[in-house]
């Protein structure tokens, strides 16, 4: 039999079950309340103790402050703070500048030294140390906390000096007719005279030492990998390094060198890819030795300009007499035969404009280079521009002509044609192909010559 419940009996269901509703709602309130009350627990149900502390941070001494994010270490011995109380051990790690997303154990604490949860170390600073320089700290059941990351560098290069230089850099190549007129002056070096400069151009391989303006001496490199990139800018040299150690970064690439990251490889260990010499540019970007002679012309470097060793003599030579510096002939001799550490210093930064230029027109013949990088500038409308440039009427050139010149460019050869041959119609009958190392052609012209010598 079914009883009908009256309306007055509904509503009274109504009113308990909202009372019901808001009593829950209390009580879920009052256990967040009391969570927030009580300090939070691992999975072991005991209370976290990192959550109790204050995020650990990290200090470096001596450092000068920097007009950027960087702090210019001023002392070739660092001294690293961390505060970390409540910790039990700390980990420091280095991220070195234009390296991968990966990082290099500089020092592990396992004990504070003090009551004020204060870790502290020492550490001899390499001559081209630059990077972000963080903490791990751990806390007890398996907690941990990172403090935030600091930029220290090396480098020595002031503000004012910096702002003083009238050099501006450019992304086209220096030796564009754009800026030679059509026509490089090319001098021998004129000792006494410290107006010098380098400039690279990426895409061809290419270092020009100058002097007021001229070119003294052109040489074929080597480069970054595309995963390491030589970044273009404007740099400077303050130092020549010879017979420098190198600390590997933690890296895919330096594992063919069968280094531990973080390991002081010595200059006389043939692990050590810097070779005889460096010359740091900052931020860890380095002109040094090539470690094979392949290195030229190839993408071979982690972020790092290479030539073979008798041509970086011969730049660090022009370099000196260029600025007078007070070395002698002795010193170079023996830091060259022996395994001793020799640092010259430069009076006054040294120039280096790093271009990214796959387009060309030196001396009346445009150069298409290869795009190293992947940059996407190898394009039919940066050809166009580039046409312009030098007086050719690019409305005779269809875009299918222009994107088969493009196309005859290799990671080894570059396309080169005239102007008067591109404004006479005939880009791809006259241009040709040719190597980016020069040194390879006139081998094959020995030889050649070699049997016709035999034949005669």
């Amino acid at each position: 039999m079914l009883t009908q419940i009256s309306k007055p009996d509904r509503a009274g269901g109504r009113l308990r079950r909202s009372l019901l509703l808001v009593i829950g709602l209390l009580t879920v309130l009052s256990l967040a309340c009391e969570a927030a009350q009580h300090p939070a627990k691992n999975q072991t149900g005991k209370p976290n103790q990192a959550s109790e502390n204050p995020e650990p941070t990290i200090e470096a001494s001596p450092t000068s402050a920097s007009d950027d994010q960087w702090q210019k270490i001023t002392s070739d011995t660092l001294t690293l703070t961390v505060t970390a109380p409540g910790a039990q051990s700390v980990k420091i790690l280095y991220r070195p500048a234009f390296a991968e997303d990966r990082h290099v154990e500089l020092k592990k604490i396992t004990s504070p030294a003090g009551p004020d949860g204060k870790f502290k170390t020492q550490f001899k600073v390499p001559s081209d140390f630059a990077g972000d320089v963080w903490a791990e700290a751990y806390y007890a059941h398996a907690a941990k906390k990172e403090t935030k990351a600091i930029s220290l560098t090396v480098e020595s290069i002031s503000a004012d000096e910096l702002a003083g230089a009238s050099y501006k850099h450019n992304e086209e190549s220096a030796r564009s007719d754009k800026f030679t007129g059509g026509h490089i002056e090319k001098t021998a070096l004129q000792p006494g005279n410290g107006d010098i400069r380098i400039t690279v151009n990426i895409a061809a391989f290419q270092l020009t030492l100058w002097q007021n303006g001229k070119e003294v001496k052109t040489y074929q490199i080597g480069i970054g990998r595309k995963e390491f990139p030589l970044p273009s800018g404007l740099r400077y040299a303050k130092e020549i390094v010879f017979n420098p150690e190198w600390v590997p970064p933690d890296s895919s690439w330096v594992e063919e060198h069968d280094v531990v990251p973080g390991e002081r490889v010595e200059a006389e260990d043939p692990r050590n890819p810097l070779g005889k010499v460096k010359i740091p540019m900052g931020n860890g970007i380095l002109i040094h030795q090539a470690f094979k002679p392949t290195d030229i012309g190839h993408l071979v470097s982690h972020g790092c300009v290479r030539l073979k060793l008798d041509e970086l003599y011969d730049l660090i030579d022009k370099i000196i007499a260029a600025r007078s510096l007070p070395v002698s002939r002795p010193q170079l001799e023996h830091a060259k035969s022996s395994k001793d550490r020799f640092v010259i210093k430069l009076d006054a930064p040294l120039v280096v404009d790093i271009a990214y230029d796959t387009q060309v027109v030196e001396g009346g013949v445009l150069h298409l280079y290869p795009d190293v990088y992947n940059k996407k500038t190898d394009t039919i409308d940066n050809l166009r521009a580039e046409l312009k440039d030098a007086g050719v009427d690019d409305s005779q050139l269809d875009d299918k002509t222009l994107r088969q010149m493009l196309d005859r460019v290799t990671m080894n050869e570059e396309f080169a044609v005239s102007v008067a041959d591109l404004k006479a119609g005939r880009p791809l009958e006259a241009g040709k192909k040719q190597p980016l190392i020069a040194a390879s052609a006139p081998k094959k012209q020995a030889v050649t010559s070699s049997k016709a010598g035999r034949r005669r």
